[in-house]
């Protein structure tokens, strides 16, 4: 292992905890906080709550075996846990990419519709929803057990060269880091152009007041999937692309490229726990339900 490949993965002594207990306690509120009546009525907070779960099942699947690689100890050290290891940081964050795109294409949806559908209709299209893209996720996942082999001799975890296996891995570079984020983005302006126009029909309807208060709502959504999906980008594309050319171009793959690629996870990692901070920031119904949460706790303690 080269020397600066050992100074970057020494970081993680230091940077790993920090990331885990930022993703285990900004997730938990995420969660606790999403689950209020108000934002359950729409089928986009059940994204959003999926979307947490998977953040703190891959934080404590990748912190720990970061943070143990900092005292040069690896854990991946067998073909069973290298094609697990892999299957799993592979599907987590592909999985709540399709969150995001479907929670994008679920705020578009919801601003070309003048009446709503019941809210129970709506939540049902979005479980059906999570159910289908978990399985796909899953089966498309698959062939990862299969291209990655644990190496004895570099004792490390290697992807095998085939063309046909250069085809899947370029089918993945082209959905995570090509579509995806172009679905995001033009789905997003096409959600606020919608919500724009919309705002003007919206003001001659009868029941106003009703629909300034549900619109109100939908609109902070938005909001904070807007802002959620750029973060996302400037926080993952980095990786993806070294990942990119790792994968297309194996030559690539010295130890400088692979620092910086080390240092793109720490990263992307933060991807995981800033959604907490961007809820507060650009939705004020979101920071009601925290500060209404944190007085509970406050008064649960003082009865202890």
């Amino acid at each position: 292992m080269s020397n600066i490949v050992e100074r970057v993965l020494q970081t993680n002594i230091y940077i790993q905890p920090i990331h885990f207990l930022l993703a285990i306690i900004t997730n938990i509120f995420n969660i606790r906080i999403l689950c209020c009546r108000t934002l359950l009525s729409s089928p986009c907070t059940y994204y959003f709550l999926v979307y947490a779960i998977l953040s703190i099942i891959y934080t404590c699947l990748l912190c720990p075996i970061q943070f143990v690689r900092g005292f040069s100890i690896n854990w991946i050290n067998g073909q069973v846990t290298c094609k697990m290891h892999t299957y799993l940081l592979f599907i987590l964050p592909f999985h709540s990419n399709i969150m995001l795109i479907l929670a994008s294409l679920d705020r578009y949806y919801s601003s070309l519709q003048i009446r709503r559908l019941q809210s129970t209709s709506a939540i049902r299209i979005a479980s059906r929803n999570i159910i289908y893209t978990t399985l796909f996720s899953i089966f498309y996942m698959l062939p990862v057990l299969f291209i990655y082999n644990w190496n004895e001799k570099s004792r490390k975890c290697l992807l095998k060269f085939h063309n046909i296996i250069n085809i899947y891995t370029l089918s993945q570079v082209v959905i995570y880091y090509i579509l995806s984020p172009s679905i995001m983005i033009l789905f997003g302006i096409l959600t606020v152009y919608n919500i724009r126009q919309k705002s003007i029909r919206v003001i001659l309807c009868i029941s106003w007041i009703r629909q300034r208060r549900r619109r109100r709502t939908e609109c902070q959504l938005v909001r904070m999937l807007i802002l959620q999906v750029i973060v996302h980008l400037i926080l993952v594309l980095p990786f993806g692309i070294i990942y990119s050319i790792n994968s297309i171009i194996p030559s690539t793959q010295t130890p400088t490229i692979i620092a910086i690629r080390l240092i793109f996870v720490s990263w992307q990692q933060c991807d995981h726990f800033i959604s907490f901070f961007l809820y507060i920031l650009s939705a004020s119904i979101y920071r009601q339900q925290l500060i209404r949460l944190l007085k509970s706790i406050k008064c649960l303690n003082i009865r202890q």
